[in-house]
């Protein structure tokens, strides 16, 4: 089944700096899809408009035209993993993941029960269960990228948007990062994530969407797009596809 159809998606930014020019490709559920460029590339206006923040045409959901979806439905359909997000107040880490239960509940009703067990395996999942009830104000960069995704995880959509989830993690959190996705996608969740890094797009996706300044370059599995040529073009400086150890690596 396919779980997104993006067709001729364009956005213009008011003041008239184009983000995206008719982009198409489609999703099926279950796979993971890396959207890989450049800084500027439209990357983020893509998730933007994928989320409803911002308004386009041609986005449909489940077969469903993703205007026609109303808040509480969207958020049990799609989560987003930010880069990084501001805190007001210092809810717990307990607290913070049950946010991601909202969807699920009605207008001024509180979590039950089984919210909270399930706020607490999504703790668990990413590591951060013995936490649950320290302040998110006393997390190190690491844990609160673990957090954002537990919270997700805790919405249990079925696409887990995410904008570049490495890109400021050291190495031994972005490898726990990395485990934490690859065992979400072996269990069926289909994944949407931006990024520039090649490596992880190669390493995490089974799809690979490329933009360039707007533009679709190419989108395919990521034995078919991720090459030598390909990059080059996409970056404009010379980048090779080679293998160490039979580990594939972007250079």
């Amino acid at each position: 089944m396919k779980a997104l159809e993006l067709d001729r998606i364009s956005y213009t930014y008011p003041g008239g700096t184009k983000a995206l020019d008719s982009v198409s490709f489609s999703v099926e559920e279950g796979d993971s899809v890396a959207i890989l460029g450049s800084n500027g590339a439209g990357k983020s206006t893509l998730l933007d408009l994928l989320l409803g923040w911002n308004k386009g045409k041609g986005i449909t959901l489940f077969g469903k035209d993703l205007a026609d979806y109303g808040r509480k439905e969207l958020g049990r359909n799609l989560a987003l993993v930010p880069q990084s997000e501001h805190y007001n107040f210092s809810f717990t880490l307990l607290e913070y993941t049950l946010f991601g239960r909202s969807p699920y509940l009605s207008q001024m009703g509180t979590p039950t029960e089984k919210d909270a067990e399930i706020a607490v395996q999504a703790l668990k999942d990413v590591g951060l269960e013995s936490y649950q009830d320290r302040p998110i104000t006393s997390l190190s960069g690491g844990e609160h990228q673990l957090l954002l995704l537990a919270r997700s995880i805790a919405q249990q959509s079925r696409i887990l948007l995410l904008d570049e989830p490495t890109s400021a993690l050291d190495p031994a959190n972005r490898m726990r990062v990395i485990s934490i996705l690859k065992d979400l996608s072996q269990k069926g969740k289909t994944l949407l994530f931006t990024t520039h890094d090649a490596n992880l797009a190669y390493e995490l996706a089974t799809h690979v969407a490329m933009l360039k300044k707007g533009h679709l370059l190419c989108y395919g599995t990521k034995e078919e797009t991720v090459t030598s040529e390909m990059l080059t073009t996409l970056y404009e400086t010379p980048l090779y596809v080679g293998s160490i150890e039979g580990r594939t690596l972007i250079y």
